[in-house]
């Protein structure tokens, strides 16, 4: 078992010389991911001509903030939602 400055001395190793490469790669994949993510987004056609299915955008009653369609997190350049659209 290691003695207390041994201890604090490998962990002192592992922060210094461990994590940043770990960081560097998770940031690396995490850039790969969003690049791929929004190239594929590309090629979908516009959300006004999508289909909207019945199990989307289910309301039971209305928010109580803007016109009460909206989540607290929509995004208009991903979400959309027309109420008067039936399928």
């Amino acid at each position: 078992m290691l003695t207390g400055s041994r201890h604090i001395e490998l962990w002192r190793k592992i922060s210094l010389y461990g994590i940043p490469p770990a960081l560097a790669l998770a940031g690396y994949n995490a850039y790969t991911l969003y690049n791929e993510h929004w190239e594929h987004w590309s090629h979908l056609p516009p959300l006004e001509e999508r289909t909207e299915y019945p199990y989307q955008n289910i309301r039971t009653r209305n928010y109580p903030w803007g016109d009460g369609d909206k989540t607290l997190f929509w995004n208009e350049s991903v979400n959309y939602h027309n109420r008067d659209k039936v399928t």
